[in-house]
């Protein structure tokens, strides 16, 4: 005989946990003698705790597990399920919005057709289902996150409605780390992961009359739960700690962008119906000729520190390192390049270092003088707005830092080298300090040879605008591929307004707040075109569609990259400086 145990995650819900608990009891009697229906009740405040415990008292088949505290309810799930005897363990929501004739079939899916796992599905093409479109939208869009990034095989993952056989679900309970909406995701896509036989089926399925899912908070929480559950499977180990909480955080902003851009989705969804998928192909061109010219600027630097590589090399190191720097925070990827050069080209890593940092910092040279300059060119139809200037300002304070720093330690260098020889010494001592003196002033002169002499910078300044030029040439077009846009394309507002965005937009980025900048630099460009007189649901739409168009093609070129130099992501993704030294 099968002994079944149905769990009914309840918070408050006195109007139909009794209605709920007696169809629950009337269906399982049909499928089998031996059941019992547990009252996961969490810590509601409307009375159901009361009348879960009249009907535990009522019926020897009820139980009722009490919460004084709101747990969650993928915690209020666990605790229940290691309160069960059955061997079948199940869960329902209480609003019984799946209809209940389904229950054998979830039961027998489990005791007796060889899955380990079931659920109902309302997406698949053979369910009955109906919702809010809006519910319906987000609903599609999370599930299809969860199969593209996490490699599940299931449609539908929240569906209230599953079965589990007893052992491989105490399995896997204690490694499901979310305790609330996610955990159902996590649990499916874990057990599929080791290897669980999961069932999917379609049912007839009716939204409720409410529902306890704050729809902004959670699906934003879900979200992030996504890359946090994408890391723990694909990167173990990667991060721990607080740096797995400084990245979880990270990617919360991300879905912030996602929600955004769903909370505006009929205006997004209109826009982009109306953009010219020739004008988006021009851009996404221009974007892939402005490759080259980065590899074209490393490649400058490194020539005048003595290391001469070939182009297509040094491009393919770049695109595999701005790849990493989309899907690691605080620019974290830029280590990757390193890594290369080192193993490829057994680079030392004060020039690897060297040359990147010439390279960031001349990155920000240029932005910030367009921005100025973009700036000067808005300004007879709106008056910039305060964060703006202070970002430009901040930018190229920090540029006069660096160079006034770099003067005085060249300047201290070369006193001291005139003094004695007294680095020549520095670098052959084997102590702990000496061996940092001796790094840093060699970090020093590097860097002095391209930033400091005047062929060099000017150079190097050249490229890197012709560079930032074609970013921007990049979004200028797909915001020209929306005639909704309005206003004349080729006035010199319109092109200093993209200017100004792009270039706010790319300031942003050097603040290390998300992977990639992605929210952040569509937060800031979306703000810029509002002010120019750009419908914020376009902005948006642009800015999104701009950054869309730059990852992709980064994300392709480091992935052929890869393959061409015949590492692999999980290699380059874990690098870090003890790595680089001990190689």
């Amino acid at each position: 005989m099968i002994s079944v145990s149905v769990v009914l995650p309840a918070y408050n819900e006195a109007a139909r946990i009794e209605n709920t608990v007696s169809i629950t009891a009337e269906t399982l009697s049909k499928i089998t003698d031996s059941f019992e229906i547990i009252i996961a009740e969490d810590g509601s405040t409307d009375g159901t705790d009361q009348i879960a415990f009249q009907l535990s008292e009522q019926y020897s088949y009820v139980k009722h597990l009490h919460s004084e505290e709101r747990q969650g309810r993928g915690r209020a799930l666990n605790r229940a399920f290691k309160a069960a005897s059955g061997e079948v363990l199940c869960y329902i929501d209480v609003d019984l919005a799946t209809d209940m004739s389904y229950l054998e079939k979830l039961v027998r899916a489990v005791s007796t057709g060889g899955y380990d796992f079931a659920t109902g599905s309302r997406i698949i093409p053979e369910s009955d289902a109906k919702r809010p479109f809006k519910r319906e939208f987000a609903s599609r869009g999370y599930n299809s996150l969860v199969r593209l990034l996490l490699h599940s095989k299931l449609y539908d993952h929240q569906c209230g409605f599953k079965a589990f056989r007893r052992d491989p679900l105490f399995d896997l309970l204690d490694e499901v780390e979310n305790q609330h909406w996610f955990w159902d995701t996590e649990l499916l896509v874990r057990a599929q992961h080791r290897g669980y036989r999961v069932l999917e089926f379609p049912v007839y399925w009716r939204h409720g009359e409410s529902s306890k899912v704050n729809f902004v908070k959670d699906i934003l929480g879900m979200g992030s739960e996504i890359f946090r559950l994408w890391w723990e499977l694909f990167f173990p180990g990667l991060f721990s700690g607080k740096g797995k909480l400084f990245i979880t955080a990270s990617l919360a902003l991300l879905i912030l962008a996602l929600a955004a851009t769903f909370l505006g989705a009929s205006s997004v969804l209109e826009n982009i119906k109306q953009a010219s998928l020739s004008t988006l192909a021009l851009a996404s061109l221009v974007y892939c000729i402005s490759w080259p010219l980065r590899g074209i600027r490393f490649q400058q630097i490194l020539n005048r520190l003595g290391n001469h590589y070939g182009l297509g090399f040094l491009t393919g190191s770049i695109f595999i390192s701005q790849s990493a720097n989309v899907i690691l925070p605080a620019r974290i990827g830029d280590l990757s390049r390193m890594y290369i050069l080192k193993k490829s080209k057994d680079l030392a890593f004060t020039t690897s270092l060297s040359s990147l940092t010439v390279e960031r910092v001349f990155d920000i040279i240029a932005i910030t003088f367009i921005a100025a300059l973009a700036s000067s060119g808005v300004t007879t139809r709106f008056e910039i707005a305060s964060w703006m200037e202070s970002l430009i300002k901040f930018s190229g304070l920090a540029v006069l830092f660096f160079f006034i720093a770099l003067f005085a330690l060249s300047f201290r260098e070369g006193r001291m080298t005139k003094s004695g020889g007294k680095k020549a010494s520095v670098i052959s001592s084997g102590e702990p300090l000496h061996k940092i003196k001796g790094f840093v002033s060699t970090f020093v002169h590097q860097i002095s040879v391209v930033a400091v002499r005047p062929g060099a910078f000017l150079t190097v300044v050249a490229s890197s605008l012709f560079i930032w030029g074609m970013d921007i040439l990049t979004c200028f077009l797909v915001l020209k591929a929306f005639p909704t846009a309005g206003g004349d394309m080729s006035s010199a507002f319109t092109i200093s307004l993209v200017f100004l965005a792009v270039a706010l937009g790319n300031i942003v980025k050097t603040f290390p707040i998300t992977p990639g900048a992605i929210g952040t630099y569509e937060v800031a460009l979306t703000a810029v075109f509002g002010l120019g007189g750009i419908r914020p649901e376009l902005g948006f739409t642009v800015a999104v569609l701009d950054h869309i168009i730059k990852n992709s093609i980064t994300l392709l070129g480091g992935g052929l990259a890869l393959s061409g130099l015949g590492l692999k992501w999980r290699e380059v993704l874990s690098t870090n400086t003890d790595t680089l030294k001990g190689m």
